[in-house]
């Protein structure tokens, strides 16, 4: 277990004008973690060390065929069994001296179970799962397929489909789309390629297990017939521009690359704001309980101008806690993008960089299928990122899809639970609040669902016993509660995941490397605009004592 950080203040040596606390305790969180560190109380993550459980064991074993080998199909129970027990540990016994990658190595142990539970107990890939690729085009020919291209078709697209973007337009030109199967008699590295990819598709995107939420080709018919699912054509053009949710996918590269850029920059400026504002509010560094601390910090001045602290001063730091969560989770995912997309196109002709599979992240906040039109329910499963989304409903649909919502909600809540306990601070953590919250969301949804239920129902009565048509409340009415019943409940709940997050030092953890803010003097006297310093930024390699002990450390 790490230690805690020393509680004690900044003692005689600094001055009130040149302490920054955000600093100090920085250095003492990691302080802390070198500290338990050398005493063996806890280890560094380590790549490949620390993925065993998460990734490289369930991507080994799925991709040996086990279609034809029942003895080695019932093997997934002790492969799940060993996934458990390697994540469980990982969760209790790593961390970091970065605060978020300490944060992430709990969120890494949790999702990596959940996820690998889905892939080996609760479906069925190698029979059930299909991506699609594509392959230079075939001709009928009264023998059967050839990948020959006829003469006459060369340099021109397909015309049994109408391209959905510009990267399909070019590959259309000599290639076509098809649903892929496991393929079990292809070399072990195809067959590692394959399952890689579906490790990695959270959102099912390019799969036929694409969430709702996505633009997606319709799925295959003839899943059950991987003979027949080859030669089945992949409907691209039934693809819808955005969902209901307000997810949308680029028709263009111009389009694409203009969107992306625009997140990158918005993001990045958001960041650099409150991480330059924020951490003047002790909340943010100390977490809760800050007025407890040795160094008796005070709150900015901007506080003590508002009317309602009691409420206000709240409302602020959930918005702003939010608002970043948001701006680094737009940031990374349009970075990852953009590689994806421009960097593996050069490598080869593959499905994986087309536009169509790189849909934004985050829904529309003011679409019909996000928060006007469901409320808090659109507000989680359609505005907010669907990354988690198919692993959280895989255990309900294994056993009764009524119970969906309830634990989708509670996976949510042990996953952010296992981060904050990986934090520097788990001897002083609480990993309850975080839980809490996402039950408190589920809470929510059926509070709001049910409201609404008893209110039609409370209509119609009113309306049959008088004998008059229904009245319907304008459609401006009911998407501004969904909208206030979603703000309300959010700050009422909100206090537990952001306290949470405060206590584990999140805030602290520097997402841009260059601070634009405090580059023209806009920050903290004395912060430089270069904030990735010192060894807890980057890759570096560890040597332990034994091999399976050493490797590159993040």
């Amino acid at each position: 277990m790490a230690a805690h950080p020393p509680g004690s203040g900044p003692g005689p040596g600094f001055s009130d004008r040149d302490f920054k606390l955000n600093a100090y305790h920085q250095e003492q969180y990691r302080e802390a973690f070198r500290s338990a560190l050398a005493a063996g109380q806890v280890k560094p993550l380590l790549f490949p060390w620390s993925l065993i459980g998460c990734f490289f064991l369930p991507l080994f074993y799925l991709s040996i065929p086990h279609q034809q080998r029942p003895w080695l199909y019932r093997m997934r129970w002790a492969v799940a069994a060993a996934v458990i027990y390697l994540n469980v540990d990982l969760v209790r016994t790593t961390s970091a001296d970065n605060e978020a990658v300490a944060y992430a190595t709990g969120l890494m142990g949790a999702w990596g179970t959940v996820w690998s539970l889905r892939m080996l107990i609760f479906t069925r890939p190698q029979w059930d799962a299909a991506r699609v690729e594509r392959r230079l085009r075939r001709q009928q020919h009264a023998n059967g397929f050839t990948t020959k291209e006829r003469e006459e078709e060369k340099g021109k697209p397909s015309s049994t489909m109408v391209p959905p973007d510009e990267s399909v337009a070019a590959a259309l030109v000599h290639s076509e789309y098809y649903w892929q199967p496991f393929p079990a008699t292809a070399p072990f590295l195809t067959r590692l390629g394959w399952t890689a990819d579906l490790l990695t598709s959270f959102r099912g995107g390019g799969w036929n297990f694409a969430i709702s939420s996505i633009p997606h080709p319709p799925p295959p018919r003839h899943i059950t017939s991987h003979d027949k699912l080859r030669h089945e054509p992949v409907r691209l053009d039934f693809m819808a521009l955005s969902t209901r949710a307000g997810t949308t996918r680029s028709p263009t590269y111009a389009a694409f690359l203009r969107s992306r850029l625009a997140h990158i920059a918005l993001s990045y400026l958001v960041i650099d704001l409150l991480t330059t504002t924020i951490r003047q509010d002790p909340y943010f560094v100390l977490g809760p309980a800050y007025a407890l601390h040795p160094s008796s910090p005070s709150l900015p001045a901007l506080y003590e101008r508002l009317p309602l602290p009691g409420q206000t001063i709240p409302l602020i730091r959930n918005a702003a806690a939010i608002t970043g969560i948001a701006a680094v989770l737009h940031l990374y995912d349009a970075l990852r993008q953009l590689a994806s997309v421009f960097f593996v196109l050069p490598l080869g002709a593959t499905a994986r960089a087309d536009l169509w599979q790189h849909p934004t992240l985050f829904g529309s906040l003011f679409c019909a299928g996000s928060v006007p039109g469901r409320g808090l329910a659109g507000f989680w499963g359609g505005f907010w990122h669907q990354t988690f989304r198919a692993g959280f409903v895989a255990p309900a649909d294994y056993l009764l899809s009524l119970v969906q919502v309830a634990i989708a909600f509670i996976l949510s809540g042990l996953l952010h639970a296992a981060g904050n306990y990986t934090s520097v601070t788990r001897s002083t953590a609480e990993a309850w609040p975080s839980a809490l919250f996402f039950l408190l969301q589920a809470a929510g949804v059926l509070v709001q669902t049910g409201a609404c239920a008893l209110l039609r129902s409370g209509a119609i009565m009113n309306n049959n016993n008088n004998n008059n048509r229904l009245v319907v409340l304008p459609g401006w009415v009911r998407r501004a509660g969904n909208l206030a019943f979603v703000v309300c409940w959010l700050q009422m709940t909100g206090w537990a995941l952001v306290d949470d997050m405060s206590r584990g030092g999140v805030w602290l953890f520097e997402p841009v490397p260059v601070s634009l803010l405090r580059l023209v003097g806009l920050g903290v006297p004395g912060e430089g605009w270069w904030r990735w310093e010192g060894e807890t930024y980057g890759w570096r390699w560890h040597w332990g004592r034994y091999w399976w002990e050493s490797g590159l450390r993040l």
